[in-house]
């Protein structure tokens, strides 16, 4: 995608908005896990405008969630984050809506997160790796289903709407 247009921004606002909502207000937090559905607007960032737009979807959320409502910013989970809007971005951008092209775009971003936010954690908290390492990897074993469920069934038919929506408003 190279041009972008006022509805792709205002698009893109919205979804930056609603992953904050999400991570920040509507999800599950303990100092060693952190379960919601945060992912579902990277997702659909990722089918609708690819790696570079929902890398940016993803630090700008990260950056806004943690500095502004939070507090706790660290540049490790926005590095993860980056990554992860990346990785989604590869694998669902102009792809086809198959199961076996969700699943390892899930595992590869959930295998991103367990490896690099244990060891922000690992880092921010002095909690040991080894130690939080398997409590993290139950937790990600269990999403796949999950995510992958939810991207087929919830995220490509969101961004399918985008073109429901008329270039020109009749009044």
């Amino acid at each position: 995608m190279n041009k972008i247009t006022t509805k792709d921004m205002v698009i893109m606002s919205l979804l930056i908005a609603i992953t904050i909502v999400l991570s920040r207000f509507l999800s599950i937090s303990t100092p060693i896990i952190k379960i919601g559905f945060s992912f579902v607007p990277i997702t659909i960032a990722g089918i609708l405008y690819g790696a570079k737009y929902t890398m940016l979807i993803s630090i700008i959320a990260d950056l806004i969630g943690a500095t502004l409502i939070t507090g706790d910013f660290f540049p490790g989970f926005t590095v993860t984050t980056a990554l992860v809007g990346i990785v989604y971005g590869k694998f669902l951008y102009n792809k086809s809506k198959s199961v076996k092209n969700i699943v390892l775009c899930v595992v590869i971003a959930n295998l991103i997160e367990l490896i690099l936010n244990t060891g922000n954690i690992y880092l921010l908290s002095g909690y040991g790796f080894l130690a939080t390492l398997p409590v993290r990897s139950f937790k990600a074993l269990l999403m796949i289903p999950i995510k992958a469920l939810v991207i087929y069934n919830v995220s490509y038919p969101i961004a399918s709407m985008k073109n429901m929506v008329s270039k020109k408003r009749v009044v």
